[in-house]
Parts: C-alpha cells; sequence; structure tokens
C-alpha cells in the first residue's frame, strides 16, 4: 500500500482509545490527501502502517464507513472515496452553517481559558502572515486556521455539533490549500481579519455577533473555495459559517 503523505503516519499510544485515536489518524491521513481517491487498502495494510493490531483499525474503519470517507463499492474490497464535485459543494455548505452555531455556543459556554487559547492560535496566524516575505507558510498559517475553528467547536461543549462538523469537514486537505492559493496567494490577511473579528465577539461574550460574523466570513470563505472547486457556481454558497 502506498500514501502520498509527506510526514510518517502518526504513532499510536498503549492504552484503552487505540479505537479512538486509529481513527483520527486515518481520517487526517485520508482528508489531507495521503491517500489516492480510489485506492484499495486493507484492514491489515492499516493496522500495520499504524503499529496497531487489527482490532481497533476494524473500529475506526466502521466509523470512516459510515463517514462516506471509505467505501466498499462492491460490497467487499475497501477502497477511499471519491467525492462528487456536488457532494463536495454540500458538505462545505453545511460545515459552514454548523460553524456559525458553534461560535455562538462558544461564546456562550466557552471557559476563560479555551477563549484565551482560541485568540492564540489566531495571532500565531498573524505573526506568521506578517513576516516578510510570507511565501511557504500559507500551509502552516492554513493549519493554524483549521486548529482556530477546531478550538472554537470544542469551546462550544456541544459533541453532537462537533460531530456533526466533523463529517462535514472531509475535505481533501490539499486541494483546500491549492484552492486557497490559487484565490488568495500568500496573502490571507482578508481570512485573518475576519478571525480577529471572532475573537474580539469571543473574548466579549457576544454570542450574537460571533454568530454573525462567522456566518459573514463563511460566505466569503465558502464563495472562494467553490467557485475554484465547482467552476463558477458559488453564488449558492450564500450565507453560511467558516471555511478558511
Amino acid at each position: 500500500m502506498s500514501t502520498r503523505q509527506s510526514r510518517p503516519a502518526r504513532t499510536l499510544k498503549i492504552g484503552p482509545s487505540l479505537a479512538e485515536q486509529a481513527y483520527g489518524a486515518l481520517r487526517e491521513m485520508i482528508t489531507r490527501g495521503d491517500f489516492e481517491p480510489g485506492q484499495r487498502l486493507t484492514e491489515r495494510s492499516l493496522a500495520d502502517l499504524l503499529g496497531v493490531s487489527p482490532t481497533p483499525v476494524r473500529e475506526a474503519i466502521s466509523r470512516l464507513e459510515h463517514e462516506r470517507l471509505l467505501l466498499r463499492p462492491d460490497g467487499r474490497a475497501l477502497v477511499v472515496a471519491r467525492p462528487t464535485p456536488e457532494r463536495v459543494r454540500q458538505m462545505y455548505l453545511i460545515q459552514c452553517a454548523l460553524r456559525t452555531v458553534a461560535a455562538r455556543f462558544a461564546a456562550e459556554a466557552g471557559t476563560q481559558a479555551e477563549l484565551d487559547a482560541i485568540a492564540r492560535t489566531h495571532e500565531r496566524a498573524q505573526q506568521l502572515q506578517r513576516q516578510v516575505p510570507p511565501e511557504g507558510k500559507v500551509e502552516e498559517i492554513l493549519r493554524l486556521n483549521r486548529k482556530f475553528h477546531q478550538q472554537i467547536e470544542a469551546a462550544a461543549h456541544n459533541p453532537s455539533l462537533v460531530d456533526m462538523i466533523a463529517t462535514a469537514d472531509a475535505f481533501d486537505w490539499r486541494t483546500r490549500v491549492r484552492t486557497i492559493r490559487a484565490s488568495l496567494g500568500d496573502d490571507l490577511s482578508v481570512v485573518l481579519h475576519d478571525h480577529q473579528a471572532v475573537v474580539d465577539a469571543l473574548i466579549a461574550r457576544d454570542a450574537e455577533t460571533a454568530e454573525t460574523l462567522m456566518r459573514s466570513h463563511g460566505g466569503r470563505s465558502s464563495h472562494l473555495y467553490l467557485t475554484a472547486t465547482m467552476g463558477g457556481d458559488a453564488e449558492s454558497a450564500g450565507e453560511a459559517g467558516s471555511g478558511a
């Protein structure tokens, strides 16, 4: 089994949550494009890749099949999903809508420590953007942006919402990086400006403003992403939550 990964597979730790760790590691590899769409995988090869027994991998595969990241087209062979452009469009819009709700909940329920951590992640992204030249830092900034959103989702303290966003956030990482590069080049200041406004609303505990800002940000982000991936029909991206 071959992968396109630029980094080694995550090392799993011994403990009662090996299945959860296997799920997280495999999901990350799929969504960042380490496996080719349509690539055939086996339970044993994935277990060997992660250095664990087949049992936790079997549980992880079941969850990934539920998310439709892994499929069995013939009922037996396991392959990496090859999402259609329409499915990508639908899932992106779902993700955006859910993230507006997460912003509201985070402003209402997030601890001060959680909100401070969100602000620090955003500041780190801003520091990278301010470096001259910013070339070569786009992917690192985007990883921080993804962490920024994940921290907001965690601060919402709503496990059901987090699970739904995780399912909707099943995008090829390489596609996302290419899209942002094509749309914005190395200048992500527009995205970071939006994020700063969200941070300010979260710190102020202004749930309504946080939700409104995330919706507006998502409208811009989804338009960029969907225009690049769908060939132009991005107007229906409308006003949903955040993608970048």
